[in-house]
């Protein structure tokens, strides 16, 4: 009846994807998105960047729980709607944690322009049960998790044409 039917929606706490971790097989699985609002207002039709440096939360899960990670990178996103790049909705959109912004397509429409898109999944990082990581865990496998990322870009932007003479950002 509905699309979004077929996903469980929930909110990105540890408790809620832990929940979610421990049902059997498809249903036991998630999908972050890691930027949210940080690189809505960061991303553009020119420049890829991702607010990824700081965020390892989502390591730290996999790791307690012994899940793996598939990296996945969606090419299009950023050129399909322009955003109203602005400091002070940038920061209400963080305050309130929800985006407010102006945004707009073809014919500077609400509408998603006709650009290509393409979903790229990487290699699964298999990440080991460890109850405590420490800190070196963490970054190591954030470190492959970014870096798995970059191999997804470089590897496919060619095939986007607006993508072929972008860089990708990690902030």
């Amino acid at each position: 009846k509905h699309i979004i039917g077929i996903f469980t929606l929930c909110d990105a706490s540890a408790a809620s994807l832990r929940k979610v971790l421990k049902r059997p097989g498809i249903e036991g699985t998630v999908v972050i998105y890691i930027g949210g609002i940080a690189e809505l207002f960061k991303s553009s039709r020119d420049e890829e960047r991702l607010h990824l440096s700081s965020r390892k939360g989502f390591i730290k899960l996999a790791l307690r729980e012994g899940v793996d990670i598939v990296p996945v990178y969606l090419f299009g996103n950023t050129s399909i709607l322009s955003v109203l790049r602005n400091k002070y909705l940038e920061r209400i959109s963080r305050k309130m944690q929800v985006s407010f912004t102006i945004f707009w397509g073809k014919f500077y429409l609400p509408i998603p322009r006709d650009d290509k898109l393409l979903y790229v999944a990487g290699a699964p990082i298999t990440i080991p049960k460890i109850s405590n990581p420490t800190q070196s865990d963490l970054d190591k496998y954030h470190e492959h998790y970014c870096e798995e990322i970059k191999r997804i870009f470089e590897t496919y932007k060619h095939k986007i044409p607006l993508y072929q003479n972008k860089t990708l950002i990690i902030d």
